[in-house]
């Protein structure tokens, strides 16, 4: 019994104790790019086998809020959310566990914050997500000093420096007072710093990162260069790879695709990736019948009303019946138009600012209003890229029965056209047009003219002129499209200078 008891002894004093770790495995790289390919099931599995092969790792709790986090928000799934929030706290206490000393530790606790925050402000928890996005910051910023060569940092300070940039003047005092700071340039730099990386250890974030940084450059920057720069950006081999595999880099690759060339765009939505076991992912499908609408297509109405009958969340579904109603109104069926408008009054209200001009047009149509047809084809034809039949649909237009906002819009449409022509001189004249005649309007013609001016100033590089514009954009009161024009404008100012 002694000589037992001895020999146990001896095994407990010389097994070296197992600690809780942070190590992103071969099978957690497995499970994460599966995750990226929305297959949550094998994800799962992956994860399941990660974790019986080394039980103290601790990266699969990450992985296992990542899948949570993308079906509540791909989704807009509330049920889901209120039935794992609980979850939360778990993880947290799991992964606290591990070493404080590891650049993972507090990384994994801003993403964790981050992700619920993210989810949270969709279902209108406001004050909990700005709780977690200011932990989250702190967190992520002490991150930094203490491994300033871990670029995973960016994946969450990338986007909240970004982000801080656009908060409008008005509230900047909060965020002042919360001790966040941070610019559009640097929350990008410091994700082109992981895009650029040769670190084989951070190689798999990049994809995740690319996605980031293309929505980030797409709406907070207005050079027109970002395009091929960012195309060029997914023509890499490993991109190419993930774009044919992943269904949200496919999709950020799509919306690039569509501010280049939108028939190019059309065949690349229509090769999505079709992975069995994936997760339905609706928005390329509205992004599919959008491409279609800009070419006259017809077909794009039933792709449009699947989006709606079938997408779980209510996000764009209002926009999509819009534009339903829009293709049928340019090929004639004014009945078709007044049932989709009437459908839009019996959807639920969201945050998108398309949403609610897709609202008010509805409640116009309630009046018996009906859209101009050759403004609505001119739209039709410049948001698809074809600036040739969008001009030429205009310089057919009558022009002695216009109304007051006719006459703006009027105005507003060609200077866009010129515009995208590059033809800067005649686009701000037209610009300035509509900006006199809409100033007091409540439609959005002149705000996003005078954001427009203030864009072709900077480009001049003319930026007492630019601020001048930019900050007028702001003062504007007009109510459609305004949180993304005022943001857009917020980001103008902050590139150009408030002194």
């Amino acid at each position: 019994m002694l000589k037992r008891l001895f020999f146990f002894l001896l095994a407990v004093v010389f097994v070296p104790p197992v600690f809780a770790q942070y190590t992103y495995s071969d099978d957690c790289k497995k499970a994460y790019g599966l995750i990226l390919e929305l297959r949550f099931a094998a994800a799962q599995k992956q994860i399941d086998y990660a974790k019986k092969k080394d039980p103290q790792n601790l990266i699969p709790i990450l992985l296992e809020n990542y899948i949570d986090f993308l079906s509540i928000t791909l989704d807009e799934n509330q049920e889901l959310f209120q039935k794992i929030s609980e979850k939360k706290k778990m993880r947290l206490q799991q992964w606290e566990t591990g070493p404080k000393n590891s650049p993972y530790y507090r990384l994994g606790i801003a993403q964790l914050n981050m992700q619920w925050a993210f989810s949270r402000v969709l279902f209108g928890e406001y004050l909990t997500a700005a709780y977690e996005i200011n932990l989250a910051y702190h967190l992520l910023e002490e991150n930094k000093n203490e491994f300033p060569e871990f670029l995973p940092n960016a994946l969450g300070l990338g986007v909240l420096h970004s982000m801080i940039g656009v908060v409008p003047e008005q509230y900047r005092w909060a965020i002042n007072i919360l001790g966040l700071y941070g610019t559009i340039d640097q929350g990008l730099g410091e994700l082109e710093a992981l895009l650029n990386s040769k670190n084989a250890e951070f190689q798999h974030f990049k994809p995740e990162a690319l996605f980031l940084y293309t929505f980030l450059k797409l709406n907070l920057k207005t050079d027109e260069r970002r395009i091929d720069q960012l195309l060029a950006v997914y023509q890499k081999p490993d991109f190419e790879t993930m774009s044919m595999r992943s269904p949200l880099i496919h999709f950020s690759k799509a919306v690039v695709m569509m501010r280049k060339d939108n028939d190019k765009a059309i065949v690349f939505l229509e090769s999505k990736p079709k992975a069995n076991d994936a997760m339905r992912f609706y928005y390329p499908d509205f992004m599919l019948a959008q491409a279609k609408l800009y070419k006259f297509d017809s077909n794009s109405e039933t792709l449009f009303d699947t989006y709606v009958r079938k997408f779980p969340g209510d996000n764009f579904k209002r926009t999509a019946k819009q534009k339903m109603a829009w293709s049928a109104f340019v090929r004639g069926d004014t009945l078709a138009y007044q049932k989709n408008m009437n459908a839009i009054l019996n959807l639920k209200s969201t945050k998108i600012d398309a949403d609610d001009a897709a609202l008010k047009e509805a409640k116009e149509a309630q009046k018996g209003f009906l859209p101009n047809l050759f403004l609505l084809k001119s739209r039709i034809y410049f948001d698809g890229g074809y600036l040739a039949e969008a001009l030429n649909v205009l310089q057919k237009i009558n022009t002695k029965s216009f109304s007051d906002q006719e006459k703006v819009e009027l105005a507003y449409r060609r200077g866009r056209i010129y515009h995208r022509m590059d033809s800067l001189n005649q686009a701000l004249a037209f610009y300035q047009h509509a900006l006199a005649l809409g100033a007091n309007q409540n439609s959005y013609y002149a705000g996003n003219s005078c954001l427009m001016i203030a864009e072709i100033y900077e480009r001049k590089n003319e930026k007492r002129t630019s601020k001048i514009y930019y900050e007028k954009c702001l003062e504007l009161n007009f109510d459609e499209y305004s949180r993304s024009i005022r943001a857009k404008a917020q980001a103008g100012l902050q590139r150009v200078g408030t002194d």
